[in-house]
């Protein structure tokens, strides 16, 4: 029978760290990943490790390299510890929901893999995992009612069935998480409670034979939300100590949450947490001078090194270098105080400066008592310059008084709390194109419109509220265009065309999905027709300019534009040749505004009428 690891006795972080990204072993590739790696394994040498249990998919990883990394029973852990073995982790496998489950579109048949219970547990025991997360249904802001309930009911099923899968099993020796989910107060109360009294029908009521954590999900789309955060948590706490005899025993883990949040989770009862904000800042070259604020790596100067042994590689004139080689060409290899190094060497010496930066903090609070006084004290200074944390501070005076007069002996003054709920637009996850289709529906161009605007869908809804296409429409009207001779249609991934009136229809609003180039060939299929079936019926005496950044949605407007040629003027812009990236956001910048501005001024022109 398998030891059962124990879950954290302190405050514990998880950085999330990719290992698989590409054949074994671990310090054979992976970018970034790769200086990361290196530090966390032969210089941090971190106790607890948080790995994505299908990180590797991003990597794009084969079928042969996969299998490669178990060949012979090895596991993931068996690799890293091969690298040093004096060093051994312990290691949490979340259970991959937010890939499967979350609207994404992820082949996973290569790897033979299935997003159920079954499946998933036996890739975390290939990884050699410690602790395990069950498979969960992540529940996004704004998901309607009837979904929500669905997500949670599936979650909880299949917290239920990894307890199975743990405890009958004598050879399975890992310490389960049990996802829980919700958007509120009220929604954790409910999960917690169904979840707790499912475990007691099928015989897991006595927690000292069938230990186990729960894991707060759902975090990341909230996570600037810190109030709602707070009231999560403490939702969570509240009903165990309503309906558990001793609530202290079971392990409270926050997925995807850190950052500024971060004391307060530990004086809320949080016992550990993962992230990945120490590196998903460096790619954006955001470099930590303190717990709570960074700036970019070109603007530091040597007063905002600190004594971690990553900052000693970049002190003195090595700073200078290290701005200069990013400056530079990827894959060249350059000298950095004599050493041999990469482009995407830098980046990981930012990304484990932050990641020290971040355990300093933990350090920092393991000092104290959570309930203390004392604590609490350091809290409030902490927040004294940061609004929106001195939020978090007044929300917690409402439940502990000790803040109100803290605050008030400190001079520090305290915000009023909102009452109202930070997202209300309702969404679904439901993938049903027949809600809405344009080419069926009774409609046509007023004559006044001369040319056909496509733009590409955006999260937010009506898309002509998002940032984007606000951006777009205003500088068009800046610069001296007519917008009522324009018909603006927006191609989403769901439904294909959708002019700008349809934008507030039910299903428009609700739906929440884009494509990528993972998405299946199918729906690519339907989009691609009902495009081209919209245009043939609605401009072949209007030209057509496709304004569109996403790789993905540009493929279809090329593919229509080949099977309409001669039929149907279409112009696809930015040009290829001018465009860095194949992303959306490309089409926010104004030289490429200002090309769409010229293109619609020769269309327009052309009319007989002024524009």
């Amino acid at each position: 029978m398998s030891i059962r690891p124990k879950p954290p006795q302190e405050f514990t972080f998880f950085p999330v760290v990719n290992f698989m990204t590409g054949p074994p072993g671990v310090l054979r590739n992976g970018g970034i990943w790769k200086s990361i790696k290196r530090g966390i394994i032969h210089e941090l040498k971190l106790s607890t490790i948080m790995t994505q249990v299908l990180h590797f998919v991003d990597f794009d990883l084969n079928e042969k390299s996969f299998n490669e990394w178990f060949k012979d029973g090895k596991t993931l852990k068996d690799w890293i510890i091969q690298e040093n073995p004096t060093y051994s982790p312990i290691l949490f496998a979340d259970s991959g929901g937010f890939k499967l489950l979350y609207n994404r579109e992820y082949d996973l048949s290569k790897y033979q893999l299935k997003a159920t219970p079954e499946s998933v547990l036996d890739l975390q025991l290939k990884l050699g995992a410690d602790y395990v997360a069950s498979l969960d249904y992540p529940i996004p802001p704004g998901l309607n009612e009837e979904e929500t309930n669905e997500r949670m009911e599936k979650s909880i099923m299949n917290a239920v069935r990894l307890m199975e899968l743990v405890y009958d099993s004598h050879d399975v020796g890992v310490f389960p998480y049990l996802a829980v989910h919700g958007r509120s107060y009220e929604e954790i109360q409910y999960y917690v409670k169904r979840l707790f009294n499912l475990l007691e029908e099928t015989g897991f009521n006595e927690y000292s034979h069938y230990p186990f954590g729960l894991a707060i999900g759902s975090m990341v789309p909230i996570k600037n939300h810190y109030e709602l955060i707070v009231e999560i948590i403490k939702a969570l706490k509240d009903t165990l100590l309503e309906i558990h005899s001793d609530p202290e025993k079971i392990p409270i883990h926050v997925f995807g949450i850190s950052g500024r949040i971060t004391p307060f989770m530990y004086y809320l009862g949080v016992d550990s947490f993962d992230s990945n904000t120490y590196v998903k800042a460096a790619q954006n070259l955001q470099f930590f001078v303190s717990y709570t604020q960074k700036k970019k790596f070109h603007t530091i100067t040597s007063k905002d090194l600190d004594s971690c042994p990553f900052c000693n590689r970049i002190r003195g004139r090595n700073l200078q270098s290290a701005k200069k080689i990013l400056k530079s060409k990827s894959y060249y290899r350059y000298s950095l105080g004599g050493q041999e190094v990469i482009k995407s060497d830098i980046y990981g010496i930012i990304a484990l400066h932050n990641l020290s930066v971040q355990l300093n903090l933990l350090e920092e609070l393991k000092r104290y008592n959570p309930k203390s006084r004392e604590f609490k004290e350091w809290l409030v200074k902490y927040a004294s310059n940061d609004n929106k944390l001195l939020k978090v501070v007044a929300k917690l005076s409402a439940i502990d008084n000790d803040f109100t007069e803290i605050a008030s002996d400190l001079r520090v003054r305290l915000p009023r709390i909102s009452g109202t709920r930070f997202y209300t637009r309702k969404i679904s996850l439901k993938r049903d194109p027949t809600k809405f289709d344009i080419t069926k529906l009774p409609y046509q161009i007023s004559p006044e419109k001369r040319v056909i605007l496509v733009l590409a869908c955006t999260p937010e809804k009506p898309y002509s509220e998002s940032r984007t296409h606000k951006i777009i429409f205003r500088y068009l009207q800046e610069h001296g265009i007519n917008l009522e001779k324009i018909e603006k249609v927006t191609l989403s991934g769901m439904y294909g065309p959708v002019p700008q009136n349809f934008e507030t229809e039910t299903p428009v609003l609700e739906y929440d999905f884009i494509l990528s180039s993972r998405t299946p060939e199918e729906q690519i299929d339907l989009v691609s027709t009902r495009l081209k079936t919209f245009l043939e019926n609605h401009a072949k005496t209007k030209p057509v300019i496709a304004y569109i950044g996403s790789g993905a949605y540009r493929r279809i407007i090329q593919r229509v534009q080949k099977e309409l040629e001669g039929k149907v003027s279409i112009t696809l812009l930015p040009k290829e040749s001018q465009m860095r990236k194949r992303v959306n956001s490309e089409v926010r910048k104004k030289t490429h505004l200002r090309t769409l501005v010229a293109t619609l001024k020769k269309l327009l022109n052309t009319s007989t009428e002024p524009f």
